[in-house]
């Protein structure tokens, strides 16, 4: 154990007020971290929020979120459903040397990595984009897995305009004057838009449309979310999006559109609005994935840049691994 583990300790945190003001001052926090996310996702989800800080004397310095869920006598750490970012953050640390730096962070994940593999079977962390080093989860002998998202910057929205590409700007114009931009609609309608986005591929959707509707009744209310719809020119919904926002950032979070209307450029007119109404507000727009080849193609039109983020997981074993998976497939069945 180096000299700067020995200084430090692990502990679950119950002071969600505690937690939250690290997560607004992190580097790595997100709204996607806070104790007003975790409990809803986990009503809807099952399972209890999980927080764990790192200590040094009585300062918190680093933290991991997620929930916690038990399947009879095996327990699972989850970055939860519909939840782009949680995992590891660290407090920001301006000052240090770049080598310093870089051991503190290094000691504090190891650390964390350390309480999760002695108290769950399995699990499963999505980090942030701001969460670069993943080696002690390698070194450990965790999987893990890059993934990649589109982050644009929306200080400067003339120079982001003359940076999209010609056609992105075309249809956004076109779709300006023949399509009209509103508030929200009822969970159920959007639910039914977000089935609409894969069934008529003949595709699954990737989340079971019960638990879109259930959570975006949790958080379509509250102050970090909103949702923004185009309708035609018969006044019918054709497409919706509901953003999730912190004090940085925004994230399309989620959306359904119908298919046969894409040409109409409703959904380039959504993630347009999107940007001229958080200029100013925000700094950062994160378009939320960018890891199917039709979605990536679509979303780095908006001049974003590409960054990757990652995953990372742990079995205890692989009976754990066999039961866990085994579970999870049940599950599913049941839900169907």
């Amino acid at each position: 154990m180096d000299s700067q583990a020995r200084n430090l300790t692990v502990e679950k945190i119950e002071d969600t007020s505690l937690w939250d003001k690290f997560v607004e001052a992190s580097p790595q926090g997100t709204v996607f971290s806070t104790s007003q996310w975790l409990n809803a996702v986990s009503s809807v989800q099952g399972g209890e929020p999980l927080m764990v800080g790192v200590w040094k004397n009585d300062q918190l310095i680093a933290g991991v979120s997620c929930i916690h869920i038990a399947h009879g006598p095996f327990k699972k750490a989850t970055s939860p459903v519909m939840t782009p970012y949680g995992g590891i953050i660290y407090r920001p640390d301006p000052g240090k040397r770049h080598s310093e730096a870089e051991s503190f962070n290094m000691s504090c994940a190891q650390q964390l990595i350390k309480y999760l593999n002695t108290r769950y079977h399995q699990v499963f962390l999505v980090h942030t984009p701001e969460f670069k080093d993943i080696r002690p989860f390698t070194w450990a002998g965790w999987r893990e897995k890059v993934l990649y998202t589109y982050i644009m910057d929306i200080t400067d929205i003339e120079r982001l305009w003359n940076l999209l590409e010609r056609k992105v700007r075309t249809v956004i114009r076109n779709a300006e004057s023949s399509l009209e931009i509103g508030g929200a609609i009822d969970s159920a309608h959007f639910t039914e838009l977000f089935k609409r986005i894969y069934k008529d591929r003949g595709w699954s959707p990737p989340v079971k449309p019960a638990v879109v509707n259930a959570l975006l009744d949790k958080v379509i209310d509250t102050d970090i979310a909103e949702m923004r719809t185009v309708r035609n020119k018969d006044g019918y919904v054709i497409s919706a999006m509901v953003l999730v926002f912190d004090g940085r950032s925004v994230y399309a979070w989620i959306s359904g559109s119908i298919p046969e209307e894409n040409a109409s450029g409703a959904f380039t007119l959504l993630f347009w609005d999107a940007v001229k109404r958080h200029t100013g507000i925000h700094e950062k727009f994160d378009m939320v994935g960018a890891n199917i080849p039709s979605i990536s193609f679509f979303k780095k039109r908006f001049a974003g840049v590409l960054t990757p983020y990652y995953v990372t997981e742990r079995y205890s074993s692989p009976i754990s691994q066999v039961i866990m998976r085994t579970y999870s497939s049940m599950k599913r069945l049941k839900r169907w």
